[in-house]
This record gives structure tokens, C-alpha cells and sequence, in this order.
């Protein structure tokens, strides 16, 4: 597959428009925080972004040092359970006498159970640096400063640049030490190689993006749902916020007039699993297309003629989901 504007500015259209993003079930966290002592911390947000998902989508850039202080201690945290599980399944090959390292055991819960109370309490005293696409001011903020604006918005934030002078590339990053390459989308402000710099963004689409197609799709996302002029899209992101979005609630309220009414609960009835299958099906079907020829596709605004939720992989408060949860803390450190 090419992509005919690969190494310019991605156009603000859509072609693929089969836009799906899924969205997990934090009911479950919110009510079983397992070791995570301050979880109620991590959650907060000073501006109300993740509150309003009508309105923000939030991005932060590839380098954040908040992306480092996330990934970095949690990689070595699974690392060190590795290390300890590799420990265990050796012991039949110990020689008599010889003792089992007790201490890697202590230092990675010690490590994990650190590191998954000490970072909520860093998110609420320094907040990562983000910025945030405002769809019914068709405005783009950020929460740091930028050099050269003038402009704040209703939160004191500079700058608020309008969309459309908001542009982005694609090109090859090195990800690692060893010269290990990715796709990665660049935003930035169009202006920004002469007066507006710090508005440059490299988005991480994925930990491994070799594929441009990636880097497009987040684009599209973007793009559509900086179109207020249409409703959301009918994807799991949204389901709960659609009636507070003026345009996707007189679009639902014309669709259920016109005797095809929307389930107002379709995307939550089904699992995460289910969704992440959905995902990939579409994805594939992503990968086959020709995007040098293809002319914009209809989007699917009746999922629920396509696909049926699968009450039976809905996860549960039960024993597993806890395990699963404190397995997930204690082996790597997750909130």
C-alpha cells in the first residue's frame, strides 16, 4: 500500500471514514483500585478534558517526559518480573544447595507497588504537558506556554490557535538506541518553523508503527471530529456523551423520528475483548484497501446492524477481574 501524500501535509478529509476507537470500562477501576492507594488522584483533571469527551480530544507529545516517567519505570518493572518468573521455572535445574534469589522477588514488588502509588501523586503535583482540539470552538490550546501568543482561552491557556491553521506530516522516527524506526504523525502550527515551535507534536500512534496507515487513520479521527458540523462518530468513545453534543443530539433525535432510533446503550453492553475484535477486523480491512484510487466511503452510522454485543465476555466484578488486576500492579506496575 502508498499513500500519495506521504513526506507533505495529510489534507483535513477523510477516505477511509470506517472511524472506530474502543473504550474501556472504567467502572470496574473506579470500584476495585486494588494496591493503588491514591488511584482517585490519577484520575484527576484541572480542566475537565477527560469529563467533556463531546468536546477535547487531548494529545501529548512523543518526548513528554510524562511519557517517559509512565513507560519507563513500568518497562523495568515488567522486565524484573521476567527476570523472577525465569528464576522460578529454573529451580529444578538448581544444584543442591544452591538458594533461590529471594531478593529479586522483594525488589520488584518493592519496585512495582512504589512506583504504582508515587505516580499518581506526580500527575497531581506536575500535570503532563498536553494539547487539546476543541470541537465547539474549533480551537486547538495548550496546557503549557507558547512563546509569541498572545491569546487565552476560557481556562487562561495559551494559545488558541484556530483549526485550521493546524497542520500535520508524517515521517520515520528513530524509537530506540538501536535505530529501530516508526511512522509518526507531526502536528504542529503552520507557522510554527518561524514564530510558533513549541507547537510541535510528534504523536505516538502505536509503540511500533510500521506502517503509515496508522499515522493516517489517527489523522481522520482527528479531522472528523473537529467537524462540528456533523454528529460523532457512532463509535464506543462517544456513546455516553452523544446527547450533550448538540449536533449528534438532533442527528439521533431526526434518525429516531425517521423510525430508526439509535439503542441507547449498544457500545457498553459489549466487552472490551469484543471491541478490540471489531478493531481488528476493521483494520484489516484498512490494509486492503487501494488508498492511491480510493474515492471517501460511507461511514457506519448503524453499527448495530453489523455487529451484536456478546453479553457473556462483558467482564464482571468477580475474582478473576481482581487477580488479573492486582497481577497487572504487581508485575508491572499499572494503576
Amino acid at each position: 500500500m502508498s499513500l500519495p501524500y506521504l513526506g507533505g501535509k495529510l489534507p483535513k478529509k477523510t477516505k477511509f471514514n470506517h472511524f472506530f476507537e474502543t473504550k474501556l470500562d472504567m467502572e470496574f477501576h473506579d470500584q476495585f483500585k486494588g494496591l493503588c492507594l491514591f488511584y482517585h488522584w490519577y484520575k484527576i483533571d484541572k480542566f475537565g478534558f477527560t469529563n467533556n469527551r463531546q468536546r477535547f480530544i487531548t494529545k501529548s507529545c512523543g518526548d513528554n517526559p510524562w511519557r517517559i516517567l509512565f513507560l519507563g519505570p513500568m518497562f523495568l518493572g515488567a522486565v524484573g518480573t521476567l527476570v523472577l518468573i525465569i528464576s522460578i521455572l529454573s529451580l529444578p535445574l538448581y544444584e543442591e544447595g544452591e538458594a533461590f534469589p529471594w531478593w529479586v522477588w522483594y525488589t520488584v514488588i518493592l519496585w512495582n507497588v512504589t512506583f504504582l502509588n508515587l505516580l499518581p501523586v506526580f500527575r497531581r503535583i506536575v500535570p503532563p504537558n498536553l494539547a487539546y482540539f476543541d470541537r465547539k470552538t474549533r480551537k486547538v490550546g495548550y496546557t503549557f506556554d507558547i512563546p509569541g501568543c498572545t491569546e487565552r482561552d476560557e481556562f487562561g491557556n495559551c494559545c488558541c490557535f484556530p483549526w485550521r491553521e493546524i497542520e500535520c506530516n508524517v515521517a520515520k522516527i528513530t524509537t530506540s538506541q538501536h535505530g529501530a524506526q516508526a511512522y509518526a504523525p507531526f502536528i504542529s502550527h503552520e507557522h510554527s518553523f518561524f514564530q510558533y515551535k513549541n507547537t510541535e507534536m510528534t504523536i505516538v500512534v502505536t509503540e511500533n508503527a510500521q506502517d503509515p496507515i496508522y499515522c493516517l487513520l489517527f489523522w481522520e479521527e482527528l479531522v472528523r471530529f473537529m467537524d462540528n458540523k456533523k454528529p460523532l462518530p457512532d463509535v464506543p468513545s462517544y456513546e455516553a456523551v452523544r446527547h450533550l453534543d448538540p449536533v449528534t443530539a438532533e442527528y439521533d433525535a431526526a434518525q429516531a423520528k425517521a423510525g430508526n432510533p439509535r439503542p441507547e446503550v449498544y457500545w457498553r453492553d459489549m466487552s472490551f475483548d469484543q471491541q478490540e475484535e471489531i478493531y481488528k477486523e476493521l483494520l484489516e480491512e484498512c490494509f486492503e484497501l487501494d488508498w492511491f484510487n480510493l474515492a471517501p466511503r460511507d461511514e457506519i452510522t448503524a453499527p448495530w446492524q453489523r455487529w451484536t454485543p456478546k453479553p457473556e465476555l462483558k467482564d464482571t466484578l468477580n475474582w478473576k477481574y481482581k487477580a488479573k488486576r492486582l497481577g497487572l500492579q504487581l508485575g508491572m506496575g499499572l494503576p
